[in-house]
């Protein structure tokens, strides 16, 4: 007579079965998807709106066409205040969302189901469907909630330091193991580098807005170390070169997170 316990072993074995089953399957249809030819409308959005992608080396090109392939089979995007989502819309949020995504094992947000798009600056949605002063935010779990104007801003401007979708996808990054504090998952071997260096040039930065000083990073990443990586990202796929040369150890620790290094590609 079968026990109690071997029973729980048999359930608890065609459970796991059936996650690698589910995995397995869920692999090979994005391999599917990522080898597709990115349809011809697609690649003029990205090459007419998102000015980072002619930086890229042509590799790494190839390589967020076929991430975009993947992101937009599997996100929902839905507009608000009156805005009608169009695929230019879709194809230039994914672009830039999946920047982050290049040169490494990537799961696609997994925890990230809509994006939610508002025509310009917006209120919480949980509150008033108008619009307000919030550009961008991110929840653990999502939605990831974007303004359209700021995003085709950002977007178009490579240099600046400033991108609203790289920001608010960095949030998602960090917010995977379930809480935003500024330090996503990664090797365990680099935390306490990751953790002695980000600390530092937290507390620098804080010093610096309190005083109102001028500084390389924005002011805002000031507010909490979740905010710190997210506006230290924007810094560092937008401004590589600068950012190198001025926060030569803060660089370091993010190339090696992102396993890039966009200070050798064309950006100033």
């Amino acid at each position: 007579m079968i026990n109690f316990i071997t029973v729980l072993t048999l359930v608890a074995l065609f459970f796991l079965i059936m996650f690698y089953w589910i995995r397995n399957r869920r692999l090979k249809k994005r391999q599917k998807i990522y080898k597709l030819p990115t349809p011809g409308p697609w690649v003029d959005y990205i090459k007419n709106n998102v000015a980072i992608y002619h930086f890229l080396p042509q590799p790494l090109q190839q390589e967020l066409l076929g991430h975009v392939n993947v992101f937009l089979a599997e996100k929902y995007f839905s507009g608000h205040a009156g805005l009608e989502v169009t695929d230019e819309m879709r194809v230039t949020i994914a672009a830039q969302a999946c920047l982050l995504l290049l040169n490494r094992k990537t799961n696609y947000y997994p925890h990230l189901k809509t994006i939610m798009i508002y025509p310009a600056g917006f209120k919480n949605p949980n509150h008033h469907d108008k619009p307000g002063h919030h550009l961008g935010e991110s929840w653990v779990r999502g939605p990831v909630i974007l303004s359209w104007n700021d995003s085709i801003h950002g977007a178009r401007n490579a240099k600046d330091g400033t991108n609203v979708v790289i920001h608010e996808f960095a949030h998602q990054l960090d917010q995977a193991d379930g809480a935003g504090d500024g330090r996503p998952w990664f090797d365990s071997a680099h935390i306490k580098t990751w953790g002695k260096v980000m600390s530092k040039e937290f507390k620098s930065l804080i010093i610096k807005a309190k005083l109102n000083k001028r500084s390389f990073l924005d002011h805002y990443g000031a507010t909490n170390p979740a905010e710190f990586f997210a506006v230290s990202s924007e810094h560092f796929f937008e401004q590589p070169k600068t950012f190198k040369r001025k926060h030569p150890e803060l660089y370091q620790i993010l190339s090696g997170y992102y396993r890039l290094d966009p200070s050798s590609w064309l950006i100033k």
